[in-house]
């Protein structure tokens, strides 16, 4: 079985120019020449004829098949970055024909994006991982937790994908496949933005606004996988805006490891962003603002509370603290005082008296004294009363300076978070909203017992509706009726249409086909059904023009006869149709 560290080894540095080498890493948009289709193709660690032979042997096994037709199951585990790669990774695989299945055992091959910030996601990664080789799966790693360290125990033979590299995802799949282990884990540019997406959520686009951070924080492993920070020009992401809501996107959603950070690195800042970004939202769609830390969001304070005060943008930011102490926050080098955190707070409360500010706490970080936990309660549930809140346990992380640090006894940690959780839990933030009638949006949510439509406020309270898939793109009037912790309860008293006419089309779609494509897998098989139809009459020897015809009619078959296929079509012409429209307007 072959063993490629990096794929660029195949081909050694001598047999290729700087250009050539850059070329060689073009992002894949459109299924045409597929890279390393044949192991004969090949070249190097293993090209003798005995790994050329193991490679044939694993494709006469259960891989079998030619590239691009065996199914593939997808794990995502962590931040909204990750679902984001995630999603394209299935959108590039899918359009090389590739399907996905929601049964790991009907799967050829195990694809798992990781999260390294708490110990349990990656403990449950790495079950996976080792359940996966021991049921003999193909699989493939991709995320924090192989890029941080490619050479932690029990990723020895797996192949893996890098953050930077999620564009190329179709060459490891092929090769490892094949039985080669390949790691593809440079980071030396940023996967382009207008790659093929198959959304979790049809009607949410989640986009990257940089990879990487400013800081240094001593517990966090993240940046040693994601890196220093690195961000997406604005035309890039305000192109990606336009091409999204052409596909029937309702919200947008703005991810990254710190978007209060975004352009620091390419001269530009967060609130030039967000307004070239608001500049060519329709009516109807909205926009929401992800996580930001203190020192960064500072001195763009005004203009955020201005943008959170925007019709289409949710009044809605997420600032962790991590702790109410000054001292812990120096041991984990925050660059921020609790002082520093306040002001955010008190500035966006008093300019935006409406907003939802989320945050985080780390309970039981070394060193942290019961005087100290103290004030980290007084903070975030006397001075403030958090709507959100993800409170967790310390947890060292394998190669952080906190790891090394003298840990505080594990049950007095968990006390901890236990108390503070307990308090929090307490709050009722939303018994005030009863009585009142609210703006919702509404997209494809449900709720997890399928019996509630879910919408968010202006401020992303999450309300509660009886199902209705007729409300999906829709905005609501909605009488807020009851209040519970975590969200509320209404009716609807009116509504308005999807906000643009391809988020109508989704509506449709889903209407007429039972919701099969509110579902990630069925998108992905749908789109990718010509593609691996393509596939196959690669081993034909008829003529190409019938083959064409062919493949063609089978296709219209499919449209009229699967009704995932035919809701995919649907999306899609509608795009094209209002593209065309759009061009004989500037003509």
């Amino acid at each position: 079985m072959g063993h490629i560290d990096d794929i660029e080894d195949m081909i050694s540095e001598e047999e290729l120019s700087r250009s050539a080498m850059e070329s060689s890493r073009a992002p894949m948009v459109v299924p045409k020449a597929q890279v390393f289709s044949h192991a004969s193709d090949c070249e190097g660690d293993d090209d003798d004829d005995s790994a050329v032979a193991a490679a044939d042997a694993s494709r006469s096994s259960q891989r079998a098949g030619i590239p691009g037709t065996q199914k593939i199951w997808l794990k995502t585990y962590g931040c909204s970055h990750n679902v984001s790669d995630s999603e394209y990774m299935q959108g590039v695989l899918a359009s090389y024909g590739y399907r996905f299945t929601d049964e790991p055992e009907d799967a050829q091959l195990w694809l798992l994006n990781s999260c390294t910030v708490k110990d349990p996601s990656q403990a449950a990664f790495m079950h996976l991982v080792l359940k996966g080789k021991a049921a003999g799966k193909a699989v493939v790693v991709a995320g924090c937790v192989p890029q941080a360290d490619r050479h932690i125990k029990g990723l020895e033979d797996v192949s893996m994908v890098g953050i930077q590299q999620v564009d190329r995802v179709v060459e490891v799949v092929e090769e490892t496949l094949k039985g080669h282990t390949v790691r593809l884990l440079s980071k030396n540019r940023l996967p382009e933005l207008d790659l093929p997406k198959i959304r979790k959520n049809p009607m949410v686009e989640i986009i990257p606004l940089s990879t990487g951070c400013l800081g240094a924080c001593t517990y966090c492993k993240t940046r040693h996988a994601r890196g220093k920070l690195g961000s997406y020009t604005p035309d890039a992401i305000v192109n990606r805006v336009k091409q999204v809501i052409s596909e029937g996107v309702t919200e947008i959603w703005l991810s990254s490891e710190d978007t209060g950070a975004y352009g620091i690195d390419i001269g530009t800042d967060l609130p030039t962003l967000l307004r070239a970004i608001l500049a060519v939202l329709p009516d109807g769609v909205m926009l929401r603002v992800g996580m930001t830390n203190p020192p960064y969001i500072l001195e763009h304070l005004d203009d955020i509370a201005d943008i959170l005060n925007h019709d289409a943008v949710f009044a809605f930011l997420h600032v962790p603290v991590q702790s109410g102490s000054d001292d812990v926050l120096l041991a984990m080098n925050r660059e921020y005082t609790v002082a520093d955190f306040s002001r955010v707070v008190d500035v966006l409360l008093a300019k935006v008296p409406s907003v939802t500010i989320a945050t985080d706490i780390i309970c039981g970080f070394p060193g942290e004294t019961e005087e100290d936990f103290d004030q980290t309660m007084a903070l975030v549930t006397h001075k403030y009363s958090f709507h959100i809140m993800n409170i967790s346990q310390f947890y060292p992380r394998p190669g952080t300076p906190a790891s090394k640090m003298r840990r505080v006894p594990t049950q007095v940690v968990k006390n901890r978070s236990r108390r503070l959780t307990k308090a929090f839990e307490m709050l009722a933030p939303y018994v005030k909203m009863v009585g009142t009638t609210e703006k919702v949006w509404i997209n494809t949510e449900l709720s997890d017992d399928q019996r509630f439509t879910v919408g968010h406020t202006k401020n992303y309270t999450k309300v509660l509706l009886p199902r209705d898939d007729t409300l999906i793109g829709c905005t609501a009037t909605v009488e807020i009726t009851t209040a519970a912790r975590f969200h509320v309860n209404g009716v609807v008293r009116s509504r308005s249409e999807p906000a643009t006419p391809a988020a109508a089309a989704i509506r449709a779609s889903i209407l007429g086909n039972g919701r099969s494509i509110s579902s990630m897998t069925a998108m992905a098989n749908a789109l990718s059904m010509a593609e691996k139809k393509k596939a196959k009459t690669k081993t034909s020897s008829a003529p190409s023009a019938p083959t064409k015809t062919s493949r063609f009619a089978r296709f219209l078959q499919q449209v009229q006869t699967d009704p995932v296929t035919m809701a995919a079509a649907v999306t899609m012409v509608v795009s094209v149709a209002l593209i065309v429209v759009g061009l004989r307007k500037r003509a």
